[in-house]
């Protein structure tokens, strides 16, 4: 072994302790409380530890571990949130937890913690994701819709938004659009949500809605100017993209485009929350996998599409990725 070898395991090391580190102070803040006496306002140690019946000298080594984690910012004596600390609420308050815990059976028996992908379970299960997801996706869309270059290159777009979720794709594309109009294909009560997004963002009268499960629904032919289908192809088998595909280009109108926007290998920056993704994502779901920038293309090539662009979104977290294909010149 070299002395970089040995630098590099010593690294690996101390990146190891670091997270598991971490992530032990931090649920550990939030089962004794020390986050909740933060969430009225900037606090002291000694204010703090009367609130949640601790001693003051360990909790000051704790909350500069919280400083460092960047879920707590000191001025002077007082501690307070961080930025981060709203998107750290319900479901995401524990970081999955529910999911890695039951990692040690998932590698006994294979069997999903749940079924994300099936039909009976995705409108329940989604219901209680896509806001979050609108709130974790938004800097890459935006970054998306620069690249499609929204509102000069490409405008009075009619978008059709498939597994639309929150619409936050489409929606980001028609705000830099004002004559774009969107069509989100959902899920009913997943639907309701974009709605509310759309109208949030001033965008009601361009925003219109197809309800149920977007491999049975009637799409009119030749009617749309690009097709988004983002964070979808992920939980879809092979042969479920490529009906998808197939559906979509007959949808769209000749020369009309293609935006596949999803978690995809490539970005050191993204490597361990993309191996991390994929690994919760065969916990969650029955078909689920992460596709490669190649997989997806092979598809688009079979069903006629000619690959224009692809991007990685090198934005938090790192992991999405846009193909970009064109709608060629014969009908599968």
């Amino acid at each position: 072994m070299t002395e970089q070898d040995k630098l590099e395991a010593l690294a690996t090391y101390f990146d190891l302790m670091a997270m598991n580190g971490g992530m032990q102070v931090y649920h550990a803040a939030h089962k004794l409380g020390i986050l909740d006496a933060l969430s009225g306002g900037p606090c002291d140690a000694e204010e703090i530890a009367a609130a949640c019946g601790l001693r003051e000298a360990p909790l000051l080594l704790l909350l500069d571990a919280l400083c460092s984690l960047r879920v707590l910012q000191r001025d002077g004596d007082a501690y307070r949130h961080t930025a981060v600390m709203p998107l750290l609420t319900g479901q995401y308050r524990n970081l999955g937890n529910e999911y890695w815990d039951y990692l040690p059976q998932f590698l006994n028996n294979n069997v999903p913690l749940a079924a994300m992908d099936a039909p009976d379970q995705s409108e329940a299960q989604y219901e209680n994701q896509v806001t979050a997801l609108a709130w974790m996706m938004q800097p890459a869309a935006e970054q998306a819709a620069r690249l499609l270059e929204a509102g000069t290159a490409r405008r009075d777009l009619n978008i059709i938004d498939i597994g639309a979720g929150a619409a936050v794709w489409s929606l980001t594309i028609a705000g830099h659009d004002a004559t774009a109009r969107v069509t989100a294909v959902d899920w009913p009560a997943i639907l309701k949500i974009a709605a509310a997004q759309a109208s949030s963002r001033g965008m009601a009268d361009r925003f219109a809605v197809l309800p149920g499960n977007y491999h049975e629904i009637e799409l009119p032919a030749g009617s749309y100017d690009l097709a988004i289908v983002g964070n979808v192809t992920h939980i879809e088998t092979e042969s479920g993209n490529r009906s998808l595909f197939e559906k979509l280009y007959t949808a769209l109108r000749p020369g009309g485009e293609l935006a596949i926007i999803d978690v995809m290998p490539g970005q050191a920056q993204g490597d361990l929350p993309r191996a991390l993704y994929a690994l919760g994502l065969a916990m969650r779901t029955e078909n689920g996998r992460v596709y490669s920038r190649a997989d997806l293309e092979a598809l688009l090539a079979e069903t006629g599409y000619e690959v224009e662009m692809f991007h990685p979104l090198n934005v938090p977290p790192y992991t999405m990725g846009m193909i970009l294909a064109r709608k060629g010149g014969h009908e599968c």
